[in-house]
């Protein structure tokens, strides 16, 4: 078979991209194409589930790919695996370091499944550690490294052979902000000063906003968008009206309303904001009043927390009323539960389930069963919605005055730039949902297996 050398300026290309999991029939990438200049920090940025792992786990050879091609480093993966794995580096999301090993017993380890020459490997390991700050602690254990030296740790063995790609599955999930800081500076250094072309993948909107030269939206396996930046919020809008609406009663209803804003000459879209912000606000100042290690949890944990406690409780009810009050803030949380969530939750709750309930929660769902609607959810409840327009300064009075008719109450309203997650919410029409668990369990149990067999 004759070797197919790619004279092009991209070292990553995918065309017509199609990944189907054959059990459940699960089509995970439909039909993608994308290209990575060499020397780019290029960004898949997309919900949980979107097919991000996916596509990096095709380009690792880690999965074969359904239909389509792609080519890395002008090899085709399904024609010459191995040279493509020679090219790349991979850290996946899921740590898989030897907690038993030192940090350079577990690089010791990687570089001589490479069969590298000992003298090279010598070398090779003193400059990974170096290059990630680790030096001062190669002696160390790895199951006594914190979740940032852990990822470094990582990154250094993904660094061992020289690869001119690096792939980063998420690479600072989980991480407090001071570290995720200290990550990016070393993703930045590794593509400038090492010169190696770096694929990530995220959910956090800030970190491509931060690392990423372009950045391509992904979302139910299709791409949606795909360039700088600042180019996708440049197209979304030149402003942003923040406004929160007080007194809300009936979010339906409401929903229906506001959208009638979107008739506004130089209003483009009306979006609903992150409600989980107030709630994260709460509980990080419940963890740090408490002190200890819980104390510097950071936002994002306290997200994907949430998200998952949600997830519970639409699927098991009996565990979501097992988990109240395990995490602080937790009661306050289900006010900002959606209506819709709250009569997922009631329509599936048993009466001896129910009776385990505060009773404040447990009228409600009660009233809900009914088929109840409040009239008014709470006092305190308050709708945030964002409203990207060519000219906030042109806009902001009709959108009072015409919110105003409709009766509903203005709590505040701002006018702001464009952000990244205004472009992501506009495209995706959601939040970070939930990666499907069979799925997941799945590529993760493929992937061991292919280790297995390395």
């Amino acid at each position: 078979m004759t070797e197919i050398k790619s004279n092009s300026e991209n070292i990553i290309e995918v065309n017509d991209l199609v990944k189907i999991y054959k059990q459940g029939n699960v089509k995970a990438v439909d039909k993608i194409f994308f290209n990575v200049k060499k020397g780019e920090i290029f960004a898949l940025l997309g919900p949980n589930g979107a097919g991000k792992t996916t596509i990096i786990s095709v380009l690792a050879t880690l999965l074969f790919l359904t239909e389509g091609k792609a080519i890395v480093n002008g090899y085709d993966v399904a024609k010459y695996p191995d040279k493509v794995r020679k090219s790349i580096g991979v850290v996946f999301q899921e740590p898989s370091l030897d907690g038993e090993l030192t940090g350079r017993e577990n690089l010791e380890f990687h570089t001589i499944l490479y069969s590298m020459a000992k003298k090279i490997r010598t070398e090779r390991i003193e400059e990974v550690l170096e290059l990630v700050d680790l030096k001062d602690k190669q002696k160390t254990y790895t199951k006594n490294y914190s979740g940032g030296m852990k990822r470094r740790l990582e990154i250094a063995r993904g660094l061992l052979h020289y690869p001119n790609v690096l792939f980063l599955d998420e690479p600072t999930l989980g991480l407090d902000p001071q570290t995720r800081r200290k990550i990016w500076e070393k993703i930045k250094e590794l593509n400038k000063e090492q010169q190696i072309t770096i694929l990530l993948t995220t959910h956090y909107m800030e970190e491509a906003d931060e690392l990423a030269d372009r950045i391509c939206i992904i979302d139910h396996g299709k791409i949606i968008a795909l360039d700088t930046a600042e180019s996708l919020k440049s197209k979304l809008a030149k402003d942003v009206l923040a406004v929160e609406l007080e007194n809300v009663s009936n979010f339906n209803e409401l929903k229906i309303k506001i959208e009638q804003l979107e008739n506004i000459e130089q209003v483009k879209v009306v979006s609903e904001s992150d409600q989980s912000q107030d709630m994260v606000e709460i509980i990080q100042n419940r963890l740090k009043k408490m002190g200890g290690p819980m104390a510097n949890v950071s936002p994002e944990m306290i997200r994907q927390k949430m998200r998952k406690g949600m997830a519970e409780a639409m699927k098991d009810p009996v565990k979501f009323v097992k988990n109240l009050g395990k995490m602080p803030g937790s009661f306050e949380m289900f006010k900002y539960i959606p209506y819709e969530s709250k009569k997922g939750i009631a329509d599936n709750i048993e009466d001896n389930v129910l009776e385990l309930l505060p009773e404040e929660i447990k009228a409600e769902l009660i009233q809900i069963k009914k088929g109840v609607i409040p009239s008014k959810l709470s006092q305190d409840n308050i709708l945030k919605i964002n409203i990207a327009c060519e000219s906030g300064a042109k806009s902001i009075t009709q959108v009072v005055q015409l919110i105003n008719e409709m009766g509903i109450d203005i709590k505040s309203i701002n006018m702001r730039s464009p952000t990244l997650e205004d472009v992501f919410l506009f495209y995706t029409g959601a939040k970070i949902r939930d990666e499907d668990s069979n799925r997941v369990k799945g590529i993760k149990e493929f992937i061991k297996m292919r280790k297995l067999r390395k």
